[in-house]
């Protein structure tokens, strides 16, 4: 629906997904080079160079299970539910060349997104191919190339960023559906992070966060929330909170509080029980060990924050 709209305007299909279109991407409003590409816009080409990658060395190794569940992921998660979600507004708005960026590179990566599923649902990728625009004389979906990772496509900064604005939205939405609040009804709400930087990022994308948080406003602040008055989630990172609201059940919240900070106190214990183990130790990858040591240096500030707040609580 919104491509026909878009399409009313004197657009078509040809201008927005033709294959050297495709090939072209990823693009920037006003034709500007890849470094000016908007975050979610590195963010999804990032993604896809990895999954990409993921998805070819499964296939090689005969692990087609997971090879199935990356693209699935990446189709249904990342493209439909993030991507498609944080652009939509402009692919009808009055920026007509943030219109057509947005478009180009949604087919841009629906089409690669549809190569790297054909494996696994051969038939409606077909057809769905077939239904953009191709060179004349192209007969199959399945005589193509298949997908292949373009490095210079990768940017973990990118992915780092937008997966702490994805963390505030679920934080969010988690809050209002304990709140069982109206999906329709926008709420307040505030956030609050130890790091200038981190509330720079939230604040340079607050109309996303918004718009999918279900949010009239967040108030960005560098420093820490009062749990006492609202119902608050909390990262390593950041915390969020909605205020109170009349018939909110603050046994419930405690309960909650409760049992989250079990299961972090056990995933610690794990944790350390494993670092402390001189065979692992000796075997793991120095990446490994590291990546355990940063989770648990995680775990273990998010396991203070919430044993903290649950004694303000209680």
């Amino acid at each position: 629906m919104n491509l026909e709209k878009f399409e009313a305007t004197g657009a078509t299909l040809e201008d927005l997904a033709a294959p050297e279109i495709r090939h072209g991407a990823p693009y920037s409003p006003g034709g500007a080079g890849p470094k000016t590409l908007p975050l979610v816009d590195r963010w999804i080409f990032s993604r896809l160079a990895h999954v990409t990658a993921e998805i070819n060395k499964a296939l090689e190794e005969f692990r087609f299970h997971e090879a199935a569940h990356v693209v699935y992921h990446f189709f249904w998660g990342d493209f439909c539910d993030w991507y498609i979600e944080w652009v939509k507004p402009q692919l009808t708005g009055a920026d007509r060349d943030a219109a057509i960026a947005a478009w180009r590179n949604i087919f841009a990566v629906m089409e690669s997104a549809l190569r790297l599923l054909h494996p696994f649902m051969p038939f409606i990728t077909e057809e769905l191919w077939h239904r953009l625009p191709q060179r004349e004389g192209q007969k199959s979906i399945a005589l193509q190339t298949f997908a292949t990772a373009k490095a210079g496509w990768i940017d973990d900064g990118a992915e780092k960023q937008l997966e702490v604005l994805q963390e505030i939205v679920k934080s969010a939405r988690e809050i209002r559906a304990e709140l069982k609040l109206d999906p329709k009804k926008k709420v307040a709400a505030d956030f609050a992070t130890s790091d200038a930087a981190t509330a720079e990022l939230v604040r340079q994308n607050l109309d996303p966060v918004l718009r999918l948080g279900a949010l009239s406003s967040l108030n960005v602040s560098v420093g820490a929330l009062d749990s006492k008055a609202g119902v608050v989630r909390s990262t390593a990172q950041f915390d969020v909170r909605i205020a109170y609201g009349e018939g909110v059940d603050k046994q419930a919240e405690l309960a909650r509080l409760r049992k989250e900070v079990d299961r972090l106190a056990k995933d610690i214990e794990s944790k350390k029980k494993r670092l402390s183990d001189e065979v692992f130790l000796s075997r793991a990858p120095a990446e490994i060990r590291q990546n355990l040591e940063s989770t648990l240096a995680e775990r273990e500030l998010e396991h203070q924050k919430l044993s903290e707040r649950l004694a303000k609580l209680g």
